[in-house]
């Protein structure tokens, strides 16, 4: 008995001529190509090498978003972060600290289906005193996010307006002009897990890039400053 080795397939719907072998109901036709054909080979290999670089071109259409004013910078001194490979936000803040400090610029990978998004987080080497408004404060506790450390949870659809009001940052106290920057700062306990944080600044990018705006967004990450109780009243001998 002779083996033949073939390619079954299986084309639906009724009608059409096929001049190949071929079986038949009222929905399915069958056609069975022999690849014992070499010039049929051929043609089967270019089709799989056609879908194989469709595929990757596919691939290559996702759109780069940058945030931040370090998008400017020089992409050498760049050093890309991804959330995901932090165990706590701790780690996670101390690399963008450790990034900056040796002279490189800490960018935040976030891919997506359709983007890759770059944020440059603001951070800077040496500390020095600033004390901005308790709006900007975006509070992750055991995955709850809050504003301003407080309930309710924020609603990501009201993001786009949080921005305009909330997150809007001014290097004046004229809060009736336009803004110097949308200023947003992450915070969380160093022993807190990164977990949703990624899909929450995804999540605020998209709103921000719904206001096609040319005003940077600028994101920063601290962390939550533990409370520290007062000391004891101190009692005189008297008492």
């Amino acid at each position: 008995i002779q083996q033949v080795n073939f390619l079954q397939l299986t084309i639906f719907g009724t009608g059409g001529h096929f001049p190949l072998e071929k079986s038949a109901t009222n929905h399915t036709r069958t056609v069975v190509v022999h690849l014992q054909n070499p010039e049929m080979k051929l043609i089967i290999v270019k089709f799989l090498i056609l879908i194989l670089l469709i595929s990757s071109c596919t691939n290559q259409k996702r759109e780069l978003k940058e945030y931040g004013y370090a998008k400017k910078e020089n992409d050498s001194s760049k050093v890309s972060l991804r959330l995901g490979d932090f165990i706590t936000y701790g780690d996670f803040v101390d690399r963008i600290h450790e990034v900056t400090c040796n002279d490189s610029i800490p960018r935040i990978v976030i891919e997506t289906k359709k983007n890759v998004r770059h944020i440059y987080p603001t951070e800077y080497c040496e500390p020095f005193i600033f004390d901005p408004a308790g709006k900007h404060y975006v509070t992750f506790d055991r995955g709850k996010i809050y504003h301003q450390g407080m309930l309710p949870e924020i609603n990501l659809d009201s993001l786009s307006a949080m921005l305009r009001t909330e997150f809007s940052y001014y290097y004046s106290s004229n809060s009736t002009d336009k803004p110097d920057n949308f200023f947003v700062i992450i915070e969380s306990m160093r022993d807190g897990k990164t977990d949703g944080i990624e899909s929450f600044v995804n999540t605020l990018a998209m709103k921000y890039d719904s206001l096609k705006t040319d005003i940077v967004l600028n994101i920063s990450f601290w962390e939550v400053v533990p409370h520290i109780p007062p000391p004891p009243a101190f009692k005189s001998e008297t008492e």
